[in-house]
């Protein structure tokens, strides 16, 4: 076995095109990037042509203020959402409609932003030093992250647009690295031939009542050869500084320049990231 594969396991085509696959029932184009030295990264989409629906990993993704069902209608699901609705460590957040949205929205900005512009993270002892191993949401009720719910509210609407498709912070930086070879546009080109009429992503909301003329959309950026997001500039921050930073030895150089986001003024000239007993306080670019 090898990652888990059966040994009969092959790769799969870059195309469906021509070869007669899946029994007629589908088609699918595989997206090769390479970002850097030693690193692919590879997506599919895949067009099920009797229900005219497009499968999609994480290439696209779309987000709501209401989380998905699958949350809601498991115990274990809803105590991480109201996990993450807690301002304080050792709160027992009462079960409500808002406050699943709250956990919600949170989990959204967090796994997208990693420290986002309505957080203060602090990375030293503080927040362990408050760990209760009885807490009953679980980690102790471990919470290194100080929310501004004003602030976070503003960047969750920045990064949803009412549901509008958008792409991953990070995976657009992995994409921008193949537009210079073109071979993000042309994959983008050859799933627009098909007509579909709702997209699966394997992220977030779903399904997607989008097209071809939809779905393209948030690829523009490798045809109008900006790097810009309508997320929260202050959001995309973090990353773009490790861009610059500690990424910069595992990804390539883009023509596109850095992830620019629009002013939200996020985070009131607060740090985003402190420890008192690391000395540190750290402001983003």
């Amino acid at each position: 076995l090898f990652l888990g594969l059966p040994p009969w396991t092959k790769p799969l085509p870059r195309s469906s095109d021509g070869l007669n696959l899946w029994a007629g029932e589908f088609e699918h184009e595989v997206l090769t990037v390479k970002p850097g030295p030693g690193s692919f990264f590879q997506d599919v989409a895949l067009f099920h042509k009797p229900s005219k629906t497009l499968l999609l990993c994480d290439a696209l993704l779309a987000v709501t203020p209401e989380p998905p069902a699958i949350l809601t209608s498991e115990p274990e699901y809803t105590r991480a959402l109201l996990f993450h609705a807690r301002d304080d460590p050792l709160e027992v957040v009462r079960d409500s409609p808002e406050a699943r949205r709250k956990g919600w929205r949170r989990i959204v900005i967090l796994f997208n932003f990693f420290i986002p512009g309505a957080v203060q993270a602090d990375v030293g002892l503080a927040p362990l030093l408050k760990l209760d191993p009885a807490f009953d949401f679980g980690w102790g009720g471990w919470q290194p992250f100080s929310w501004k719910e004003s602030d976070e509210i503003q960047s969750f609407e920045a990064y949803s647009a009412n549901g509008k498709p958008t792409l991953l912070p990070i995976i657009q930086i992995i994409l921008n690295r193949g537009v210079s070879d073109g071979s993000l546009w042309r994959w983008v080109e050859r799933v627009q031939k098909w007509e579909f009429e709702r997209v699966v992503p394997a992220h977030l909301d779903a399904p997607l009542a989008i097209g071809p003329k939809d779905f393209a959309e948030p690829f523009d950026f490798a045809r109008n050869g900006g790097n810009e997001v309508r997320f929260c500039d202050e959001d995309v921050a973090l990353l773009r500084e490790a861009e610059r930073g500690p990424l910069a030895f595992s990804v390539a150089k883009t023509t596109l320049g850095p992830l620019t986001g629009v002013p939200c003024s996020l985070g009131s000239d607060v740090p985003r990231l402190v420890s008192r007993e690391l000395g540190i306080r750290w402001y983003p670019k």
